[in-house]
């Protein structure tokens, strides 16, 4: 995937301020930033669901651009689904969108929800809601995936299974990965892009990037350039 000079303004208000960079598959991307640094508005803009205000998404290396939407995964950072929908039903609506899918059965083993197939989405916890989100995203086989803090709220134990998930699920994806968990995303995540009030800090290894702030600590270096607009976003 190339982005090309990604600019989105909103009134007066600049949210995304020239944002370029390139990734191919397979690898884990994590995308950080303060609050309001344009972390949402950049992976909506890639999902397709916003229009940048100038600039381009090419996802032609990926796969032929005229199925883009058949072959991306999501999870927003909030989710509206039938309320009176079971589980297994919400999967097979969703699987009933797609050509090519997954077996279902092996997708609710791997994400440990097959015991809750006949349990109302809206009846779940925080983390059995994100495990069949988890699922519902790689239905048809994705091959770019979109996940906007998808393990925020969620316990360690739920935190490790999504990820062991992820690391089956994405041997052969582009996954792009916003998180405030600075030590996760340096765990499991190979590249980095980092937003600050909107324009782009950095873009490419995660490795290469400790070595230019001559820290190997992901989380010192994020509170010693974010901190202070973190602290200002609170609230």
């Amino acid at each position: 995937m190339i982005a090309k000079d990604i600019k989105k303004k909103f009134d007066d208000v600049e949210a995304l301020k020239g944002i370029s960079f390139e990734f191919v598959a397979p690898s884990f991307v994590g995308v950080i930033g303060h609050n309001g640094s344009g972390k949402t508005t950049l992976l909506e803009i890639m999902m397709g669901i916003q229009k940048p205000t100038s600039g381009e998404v090419d996802y032609i290396k990926e796969f032929n651009v005229n199925k883009m939407k058949e072959k991306i995964g999501v999870i927003l950072q909030t989710n509206a689904f039938y309320s009176n929908m079971k589980v297994i039903e919400l999967l097979k609506l969703f699987q009933s969108y797609y050509k090519e899918t997954y077996d279902l059965g092996y997708l609710m083993d791997l994400l440990k929800i097959t015991d809750y197939k006949n349990k109302y989405y809206d009846k779940l916890s925080g983390g059995m809601k994100q495990k069949v989100n988890l699922a519902l995203a790689f239905i048809n086989k994705p091959k770019v995936v979109f996940l906007d803090e998808p393990t925020t709220g969620l316990d360690p134990m739920a935190r490790h299974d999504l990820w062991k998930a992820l690391e089956v699920l994405c041997k052969d994806t582009l996954l792009f990965l916003s998180s405030h968990y600075m030590e996760e995303v340096q765990k499991y995540c190979d590249k980095l892009i980092y937003l600050k009030n909107g324009e782009l800090l950095y873009a490419g290894d995660i490795d290469e990037f400790l070595k230019q702030q001559g820290n190997d600590d992901l989380s010192e270096v994020y509170l010693n350039i974010s901190g202070g607009y973190d602290r200002e976003n609170v609230g």
